[in-house]
């Protein structure tokens, strides 16, 4: 999946800092306070990169007010934070948001959860490890007298070791191990200079620094990966909160200063934009990164909004085509879900209704927003089909004192994960309605009315009660109802199509079809063509189950036979295959055909 953005971004030169040029500054190239290596408790204090704090603003460390313990017999604690820096949002002349950095706005944050490391002063030895706190704080007990080094991993975790509740890493992509194997490339992090431990105890204070020097990033962006860890570990805790019987699977994070838009080759930074890939052979949630193209570390909204595709992929379910998407798009109702999710999620994670992306010069041209209690009616329409509408009718869901984050969390764990239909508003409202009382079923029901869905006992996965809008009369209606052409055996019906919206994942490029079949057995689906429809070769025809490519056991022109191994409803979808191709040719009609499910052969 791509995420959400309203323009094309172009990719122009950016900075090229080489891996072991910045893997150096981060690991090494610590300022502030000196070798520590007295045995009477001293204090080492360190900035990882230029800027160290300098452009931290007044208030300082979010985690001040909570004082580091100093243990005896060498123990070691201290605090860890970073840079972090914050997003200015202001109405444009349109009446839209722009968004930019605010580097004059810095601030310090505790890095939490992160796994902390006491070193032997060569590097070869862990002689001590824990995680931080919520404060940033650790302690770790190691032997006095001992010379060591403090190591902080962009590496988050909680629960045990060996059954984690959540267990988030942010790697570099561009590095060489990446080519080897993707969950091979380095972790992100900074260390301490090296220092004596104390009998009556050691501090050792770190901040990773953003590098930002006044007008560009001078030095090493040690604070990115922390920034980025620090998002998805909140989000990771509120998922946690509400259903602790659920761990989360591991999560490869990826993103580097070389990561831009483009097509190509990964190692390289070519990532075309933020996104989560479910693929097992390039698996994890990849950022964006490049300097004055399109950093995304500082994005909370886009950060934690790919996690949310991440939840999908791994503990929910998807069955979005993923692909370009701009605001006022009207999608497939799988996509415009998954997107709406996507940015709901994320304002529910941040308890903020502003989804806000920088880029550009200086991380502060081309930025844009967009608030999910107020959507744009220039950009968005109130349909099932609209990403921004939805966004909105799932942000107010989460709002409601009647419903909240945990229904809506196990409803995406189980009803979404399980529906036979393809995923959408109907499967998740309808997965929804059972675990809300009957405020939220009400409340429900008139947020599912503001995008054109019925509630109530007309609702469904299916969507079968959809009626037309209130939108103009097209020459394609046919291709956006009804939503699935119902087939039974010995049964046919229309199945429309369109390319009208544009193509790959738009409304109407695909044909729904619902299969209710009876009793296990082999089935056959039949096209055949109608006056003036599209020719049959050039269709493709998929089932599934619940979300699952059901292979076919046997194909030819115009028909597919199948082996059903239950009864039940089934998914389907009948296109042409030109209409998958994101580049296809706008028509202003529907094409049609005739399909027919038969038992047997």
């Amino acid at each position: 999946m791509v995420r959400y953005t309203r323009w094309p971004v172009s990719a122009p030169g950016i900075r090229n800092i080489a891996l072991s040029v910045l893997s150096a500054a981060v690991l090494s190239a610590c300022g502030g306070g000196g070798g520590g290596g007295s045995d009477n408790g001293g204090v080492v204090n360190n900035n990882s990169g230029a800027g160290g704090g300098s452009n931290t603003a007044a208030g300082g460390d979010s985690g001040g007010s909570t004082p580091t313990p100093v243990k005896k017999s060498g123990t070691v604690t201290g605090r860890v934070s970073y840079d972090f820096v914050p997003t200015v949002t202001s109405a444009a002349a349109s009446g839209d948001l722009k968004a930019r950095l605010d580097y004059g706005r810095t601030y310090r944050r505790p890095v939490r959860s992160a796994l902390v490391e006491i070193m032997s002063e060569d590097g070869a030895t862990v002689i001590g490890k824990t995680f931080t706190n919520e404060a940033g704080v650790y302690s770790i007990d190691v032997p006095a007298d001992t010379r060591v080094y403090v190591r902080v991993t962009a590496q988050g975790m909680s629960g045990a070791d060996g059954a984690p509740d959540y267990l988030i890493k942010v790697r570099d992509n561009t590095a060489p191990e990446y080519r080897r194997a993707p969950s091979s490339a380095p972790l992100y992090s900074i260390r301490g200079d090296a220092f004596t431990t104390a009998t009556s105890g050691s501090q050792a204070e770190l901040n990773a620094a953003s590098g930002w020097t006044g007008n560009g990033y001078g030095a090493a962006r040690s604070a990115a990966p922390f920034a980025i860890l620090d998002q998805l570990v909140t989000a990771a805790q509120k998922m946690h909160d509400v259903a602790p019987e659920v761990a989360l699977p591991a999560l490869n994070v990826y993103w580097s200063v070389n990561n831009r838009p483009g097509d190509g080759d990964i190692a390289n930074g070519l990532i075309r934009s933020s996104h989560y890939d479910p693929n097992a052979s390039t698996k994890g949630l990849y950022l964006l990164g490049a300097e004055n193209v399109d950093t995304d570390e500082y994005d909370a909204s886009v950060v934690v909004h790919e996690f949310g595709h991440y939840f999908e992929y791994a503990l929910s379910r998807s069955d979005s085509f993923g692909g370009s998407h701009y605001q006022g798009d009207a999608l497939d109702m799988s996509v415009a879900f998954s997107e709406a999710f996507g940015n709901a999620f994320s304002s529910m994670v941040r308890d903020s209704p502003i989804y806000s992306d920088t880029m550009g010069a200086l991380q502060s041209e081309d930025g844009f927003g967009f608030d999910l209690d107020t959507p744009s009616n220039v950009w968005s329409f109130p349909a099932w089909f609209d990403e921004t509408a939805l966004g909105n009718a799932l942000y107010g869901l989460y709002k409601s004192p009647d419903i909240g984050f945990a229904p809506i969390y196990r409803a995406m764990l189980n009803g979404q994960k399980n529906t036979p239909a393809f995923t959408s508003i109907f499967s998740f409202a309808t997965a929804l309605r059972p675990l809300v009382g009957d405020a939220g079923k009400a409340a429900l029901d008139a947020s599912l009315s503001k995008v054109q869905v019925n509630g109530g006992t007309l609702l469904d996965a299916w969507g079968t009660a959809t009626v037309k809008g209130n939108w103009d009369p097209t020459p394609v209606d046919s291709a956006i109802l009804p939503i699935y052409a119902a087939l039974k055996p010995g049964g046919s019906a229309s199945s429309c199509t369109t390319t009208i919206f544009g193509g790959g994942n738009k409304l109407g490029n695909f044909g729904h079809l619902r299969l209710t079949i009876p009793a296990t057995g082999v089935y056959k689906l039949t096209l055949s063509p109608q006056s003036g429809g599209p020719a049959i070769g050039d269709y493709a025809i998929t089932a599934y189950n619940a979300g699952a490519k059901i292979s076919p056991a046997f194909t030819s022109a115009g028909s597919s036979t199948y082996t059903f191994l239950a009864a039940g409803d089934y998914a389907a979808y009948a296109a042409p295959r030109s209409n998958s191709d994101f580049n296809a040719a706008r028509t202003n009609s529907a094409g049609c055909v005739n399909v027919s499910l038969q038992a047997g052969m």
